[in-house]
């Protein structure tokens, strides 16, 4: 009967103490998380934020080109201008229809650059509309950041607080262990990828969903040894038994 209460007690601890391991698990990623979250949304303003410099770079770019067509079409139509004036002048048919060509060529080549300047015109006036909606998002995404920024500092503060206390409690339920049973339940942690104990029902390993030997389950609902999984070698437990937890394991 001394027996069965040990093996009980002892129990009862190894599944209290991976309770609290899964919790700390929980609160140790939600505290490693919370930084990349808000790196991630910081991300995502300054792709923002980016954007609309690269925005406004190109309308300076288009600008600067316009001035410059815009100049080139007034240097055209000057020379436009005197030619038409030396046509007063000329004398000779061949030079007048030289100067002609000459006039028509400028004032095609000004047509086209006009066309260009209407093209900069237009492209100026499409990205200065891109650039009203990028600012409005920008700012709707920073001011989202800021309130999700403060919500996960303050969730990041929880999980040290309670990641602390846990912790504490964690090294009491330790100490009350046999000290090779916690060796034992540290080795099968590492291993088995966090969980070490799992509960048995109907003959069924919930760690590795396959079923145990009907002979080891009888002995099992006795609770006066431990029992490991023939299977992935997990420390198991009757799950209707007294040692299992309010909530089980089947997390």
């Amino acid at each position: 009967m001394l027996l069965e209460v040990i093996v009980k007690e002892q129990m009862a601890l190894l599944v209290k103490l991976q309770e609290q391991d899964q919790t700390l698990g929980r609160l140790r990623r939600q505290i490693r998380e919370g930084p990349q979250r808000i790196q991630e949304t910081e991300g995502q303003v300054e792709t923002l934020q980016g954007n609309l410099e690269a925005g406004k770079n190109r309308i300076q770019e288009i600008q600067k080109l316009q001035r410059q067509v815009e100049a080139e079409v007034e240097d055209g139509a000057g020379h436009v201008g005197k030619s038409k004036i030396r046509l007063l002048t000329i004398k000779s048919n061949k030079e007048y229809q030289a100067v002609l060509k000459e006039i028509e060529d400028s004032q095609r080549a000004n047509a086209e650059k006009e066309d260009k300047i209407l093209g900069c015109m237009e492209e100026i006036e499409g990205l200065n509309e891109e650039l009203q909606y990028q600012e409005k998002e920008l700012f709707a995404v920073r001011e989202t950041f800021e309130k999700e920024k403060k919500t996960i500092e303050a969730e990041v503060r929880q999980g040290e607080e309670q990641a602390s206390e846990v912790e504490q409690r964690r090294r009491d339920t330790a100490k009350a262990m046999d000290p090779g049973l916690l060796a034992r339940y540290e080795q099968l942690r590492a291993r088995t990828g966090g969980r070490a104990v799992a509960y048995v029902e109907n003959t069924t390993c919930s760690g590795c969903h396959l079923n145990i030997p009907p002979q080891m389950y009888n002995e099992l609902q006795r609770r006066d040894s431990l029992k490991f999984c023939p299977n992935c070698d997990r420390i198991i437990y009757w799950k209707d038994g007294a040692t299992a937890p309010e909530g089980d394991m089947s997390e």
